[in-house]
C-alpha cells in the first residue's frame, strides 16, 4: 500500500512539474526564474520515473520491497530535511514550508511499511554469487 500511495503522489507532483513548474511553486511562494523552471521540470521528470518504479514494483515482497522503501523513505527524508532548512535558513517563505508536512507524513508511512515489511522467505532460494 504505501508503494501504492508513493507512486500516485510521485506521479502527480512529477506531472505537475513537468507541465506547469511556475504555477505550483508559485502556491509555495516561490517565483521561477527561467534556470528555475527548467531545473523544475527535471525534479518532476525524475519523480515521475520514481512514481513509475514504484508503480510497477507496489506489489514487491522481500528485499525488493525493502529496497523500494528504503530509497523512497530516502526521498522523502532527504526533501523534508532540505525543504525545512530552507525555510529556516529564510531562502524559502514560511508557506514553502507546507511541502515539509507532506514530507513528514510520507516518511512515517513508509518508515511504518519497511518496519512491518516482510522478510524474505527461509525457504526461497539464495540469490547467485555474484560474479566477480
Amino acid at each position: 500500500m504505501a508503494l501504492s500511495i508513493s507512486a500516485v503522489q510521485s506521479l502527480l507532483f512529477g506531472t505537475l512539474l513537468l507541465l506547469f513548474p511556475a504555477s505550483i511553486l508559485a502556491v509555495s511562494g516561490v517565483a521561477l526564474p527561467d534556470a528555475g523552471v527548467a531545473i523544475s521540470r527535471g525534479a518532476g521528470a525524475t519523480l515521475v520515473g520514481l512514481g513509475v518504479i514504484d508503480w510497477m514494483l507496489r506489489g514487491a515482497t522481500g528485499d525488493t520491497a525493502r529496497a523500494l522503501l528504503g530509497g523512497n523513505l530516502a526521498v522523502q527524508v532527504m526533501s523534508l530535511a532540505v525543504n525545512g532548512g530552507e525555510v529556516i535558513a529564510g531562502h524559502l517563505p514560511l508557506q514553502g514550508g507546507s511541502a515539509s508536512i507532506l514530507h513528514a507524513l510520507l516518511s512515517a508511512m513508509l518508515l511504518v511499511a519497511l518496519r512491518t515489511a516482510q522478510p524474505p522467505s527461509p525457504t526461497a532460494e539464495p540469490a547467485p554469487p555474484a560474479i566477480t
